[in-house]
């Protein structure tokens, strides 16, 4: 595997990250909100009073930061599909990734910018306008097209034996024929 593979597959892998935390703290919000509920009643009912303290506490935080979460993991699942379109499309200019994902150009503009900032767009130089990679690529290896991702839509593609979709990360196991047809 080349080096500039590696660091193309650590972009995608770094911008997963994101996504992963942003879910876990969602998930986890909303069931302070579901368990905290209960425990307001369980613990005024049976007059056990941190529990009940915690049980608000709980649907607080959930309350307030249950929205919040969900809205982070909409936006860096959006960016993680965004490193992925500059990673195996090669998409380069901020008009081109626009058109593509149906977004203002300054929405993209700035997730791009925050996304170098989260080192998640290693290896890119960013003037406002276009994405540049800062060193000279090799061409990536070969990958064969394999029909549309069940989960976005998205052109999925054969590697290393799988059946991977670049934007949302579904993967399947390729079948023989899929095998002996794309090849």
């Amino acid at each position: 595997m080349t080096a500039t593979y590696m660091d193309e597959n650590q972009n995608v892998i770094n911008a997963k990250k994101y996504e992963k935390k942003s879910l876990i703290a969602a998930i986890v919000l909303s069931m302070m909100l579901i368990v905290g509920v209960p425990m307001i009643v369980l613990g005024a009912s049976n007059k056990i009073w941190a529990v009940m303290a915690i049980g608000i506490a709980f649907t607080v935080l959930g309350f307030y930061g249950c929205p919040i979460a969900w809205v982070f993991f909409g936006e860096n699942r959006f960016r993680s599909a965004l490193v992925g379109a500059v990673e195996y499309e090669g998409a380069e200019t901020v008009e081109s990734l626009a058109a593509q994902f149906g977004k203002p150009v300054n929405k993209i503009a700035a997730d791009i910018r925050k996304l170098i900032e989260r080192r998640c767009l290693v290896g890119y130089v960013f003037d406002g306008t276009t994405l540049v990679a800062s060193r000279k690529k090799e061409k990536p290896r070969e990958r064969i097209e394999v029909g549309k991702c069940p989960s976005c839509n998205a052109v999925m593609v054969y590697e290393n034996g799988k059946v991977v979709c670049p934007y949302c990360g579904f993967v399947r196991e390729a079948t023989i024929e899929e095998m002996h047809i794309r090849q």
